[in-house]
């Protein structure tokens, strides 16, 4: 085949395939995603702990009394979002907590005044929102230990959070059990 010939072919199958390109109609671009909203049952379970709280503390020792510790949880971003400003004394902290729809759970983060952050996961159980994470063991903060946070809505205006570590054996001991109680 001389260079003409394969030149003239080239040419004409270069122009076939513009030609048939610039015929065949563009592929629309996908819509984007609807816009997520939060409104599905799944994202109210945790409303409950929406308020403005006064805590105390369930386990304190005797004669341990404090004042109560405050409490706010809102609804944020839409009711996607619900935000946790804790203040005592001695601490503040702050947690962000949300349902993940692509996990099928609710996820917590955790930071305070301390340095501390703490990652949980959890469901709604009946009455009760339970999350398991880990924490920094209070005498080797380079180590961690599983926790459990229960979270009891105890229907008349008050919300019970247990914390309890599990144990090399295999059972549970409390960190701190709490008792919110709604401000006036």
């Amino acid at each position: 085949m001389s260079s003409y010939t394969w030149l003239m072919l080239m040419l004409t199958v270069l122009s076939f395939a513009l030609t048939t390109q610039a015929s065949v109609p563009a592929t629309p671009e996908p819509a984007p995603p609807a816009r997520a909203d939060c409104t599905a049952p799944e994202h109210r379970q945790f409303d409950f702990w929406v308020g403005d709280w006064d805590v105390v503390s369930r386990n304190a020792p005797l004669g341990a009394e404090q004042p109560p510790s405050r409490n706010t949880i809102t609804s944020a971003h839409g009711g996607c979002v619900l935000i946790e400003n804790w203040q005592t004394d001695t601490m503040t902290g702050q947690s962000l907590n949300i349902y993940d729809r692509s996990r099928g759970e609710w996820h917590q983060t955790w930071v305070d005044s301390r340095g501390g952050v703490h990652e949980y996961w959890g469901t709604l159980h009946g009455d009760r929102m339970v999350f398991f994470g880990s924490t920094p063991v209070p005498s080797s903060p380079a180590l961690r230990m599983r926790v459990r946070l229960t979270f009891f809505d105890l229907g008349d205006g008050r919300v019970r959070q247990l914390s309890e570590r599990l144990n090399a054996d295999g059972t549970w001991s409390v960190n701190y059990d709490l008792l919110y109680a709604r401000r006036p």
